[in-house]
Order: C-alpha cells, then structure tokens, then sequence
C-alpha cells in the first residue's frame, strides 16, 4: 500500500469551540456563550477569537488580553467588544 496518500480530517465545529490554556479566558468565553454569543478560534497562533452576535460572516475578532480586560472591567458583551474597535 506505499503511495497510498492519507487524507487527516478535522472536527471544523470541535476545533472552532476549542479552549484556552489560561483558565480566565476560559471564564470570558463561556460568559460570552451564556449571553448567546458565537464565539470561535480566529488565530490559536494569534490568540484571538471570534466573536458573533448573529451571522456567520459578521463578528468582532478580540484577543485573550481584551477578554480579560473587558472581564475586569465588567463590560464583557458584544457592545463592549464593539467599543475595542
């Protein structure tokens, strides 16, 4: 069977909910999900996440430094996501 080629596939729904290494980010995303968000890896090189209030296509990309800033800060929701700009 040499020369065979083999084909990996991958979950696109199991690698876009994938989580943090840092346990607080971990916390801002499932705040995010509890209030409905769609929230998805942009760059796991990056750390950055998607983060949707509807379509596929719409969204904000923020990064794991923003989340916990915006945790703090009491203003994780789409529309402080929206004030990062």
């Amino acid at each position: 069977m040499s020369g065979e080629n083999k084909i990996d596939t991958v979950d696109i729904e199991s690698a876009g909910d994938m989580a943090s290494a840092i346990p607080e980010v971990n916390e801002a995303l499932t705040e995010l999900r509890q209030q409905g968000l769609t929230v998805r890896v942009h760059s796991a090189q990056d750390n950055t996440w998607h983060v949707a209030d509807g379509g596929l296509y719409s969204g904000y990309v923020v990064s794991e430094d923003e989340l916990i800033e915006l945790r703090r800060a009491k203003k994780l929701n789409i529309r402080g996501i929206k004030e990062l700009g």
